[in-house]
């Protein structure tokens, strides 16, 4: 009897095992078939591209040259700063009566765009075009919220001349980012990483290191969210159902994040460092307008309805632009909305389809809009 209940126990645990090995071949050959339909992206943007400069905020190492490659929706795209750590804007003519100096998260820096395809290089050829004395200036970097544009102009102030108009670009994580979050991002080893400066910072070093080593990006544990961005960004069976995850989680959850942050006074409290960085500007006899850009979740139809499942969870496609509005009124600050001219070109095919970023076409509408809206 004892002899039949070990071999009962054995043949329990070789199926098990069995069972183990079979699940772990099938994950391996359906790998292996995602990778050739459809290999994860992965980190776009090259190493020692940022720095945090003498005066606290980020910006591109001087005379950086390099180039942005995320594996699949762009390759060889050049980014060059100049020797104050600003992104070169080719089409600039070296001295002109008036500056537009550009501040801003990845959307205006160009993430994945070459120097010439950003739309504050397509504004600058609109300009020339219409044969307007201004030069554009792009300052913008990617990863950094409106706490680091107010210390970028509070920097720059003293620069600052009447003729000058300074265009800060708001995205989606501007408006819904908790002043206390902002400093979400550092640089280790010369990438940019999740996470706030001395958390982990052991383990961000040796990811880095690995991925330098092997090209292996080790997802975060930091949270949920930030496991599975990086694990599609490693995984290309991740990558590909990710997105398909996300839909599912939009039609079950009760509520979405933004209302409690929207409850908490998130956008009126990131709109107070805009009113800052207007006084700033209006000490100086410079204006500033802000301008509104939308994700692609808002201003595509269908990425709309599926994330705000039909429209239940948002009360309006133009949410950021509803949730701002007021305060650029409340404030006496200029804002342009640029949702409508994007809704109105979606099916063009504006963003990246997997980085999300906008693309050559949608940088090149926005930067010929602007000029029309600024001048």
């Amino acid at each position: 009897m004892p002899r039949r209940q070990h071999n009962k126990s054995g043949g329990l645990f070789a199926n098990i095992l069995l069972l183990c090995a079979s699940i772990m071949l099938f994950l391996g050959l359906a790998e292996g078939a995602a990778w050739i339909v459809s290999p994860p992206p992965k980190p776009g943007l090259p190493k020692g591209m940022f720095e945090v400069g003498p005066q606290g905020y980020w910006r591109m190492t001087p005379n950086f040259h390099g180039i942005m490659d995320n594996r699949v929706d762009f390759t060889q795209a050049v980014a060059t700063a100049d020797s104050e750590g600003r992104r070169i804007v080719p089409a600039a003519p070296k001295t002109a009566e008036r500056r537009l100096l550009v501040l801003g998260d990845s959307q205006a820096f160009g993430h994945g765009l070459s120097d010439a395809e950003s739309w504050p290089n397509r504004l600058q050829e609109e300009l020339n075009r219409r044969q307007l004395d201004v030069a554009v200036s792009n300052l913008a970097i990617p990863a950094i919220n409106i706490d680091q544009y107010l210390e970028r102009l509070r920097a720059i102030a003293p620069s600052l001349a009447p003729s000058d108009t300074i265009l800060v670009a708001l995205s989606w994580n501007d408006v819904i980012t908790p002043p206390s979050a902002q400093a979400s991002n550092r640089i280790v080893e010369g990438y940019l990483v999740s996470g706030t400066a001395g958390s982990d910072e052991s383990g961000a070093k040796a990811r880095v290191r690995l991925y330098d080593f092997t090209g292996v990006l080790v997802p975060q544990f930091q949270d949920i969210k930030t496991f599975l961005d990086t694990l599609s960004q490693s995984s290309a069976l991740a990558g590909l159902l990710y997105p398909r995850a996300k839909a599912i989680y939009y039609r079950l959850r009760s509520r979405t994040p933004v209302a409690d942050l929207v409850t908490a006074g998130v956008p009126e409290a990131n709109f107070l460092m805009i009113r800052q960085m207007s006084e700033i500007a209006a000490a100086q006899g410079s204006r500033m307008v802000v301008t509104l850009l939308p994700e692609r979740m808002f201003f595509e139809d269908e990425a709309f309805a599926i994330y705000s499942v039909q429209g239940r969870d948002f009360p309006t496609a133009d949410y950021q632009n509803a949730l701002i509005r007021p305060h650029c009124q409340e404030h006496a600050v200029t804002c342009l909305n640029a949702f409508p001219l994007l809704h109105n070109h979606y099916r063009e095919g504006l963003v990246f389809p997997v980085d999300g970023h906008y693309n050559a076409r949608g940088a090149a509408l926005i930067g010929a809009w602007l000029v029309g809206e600024l001048y």
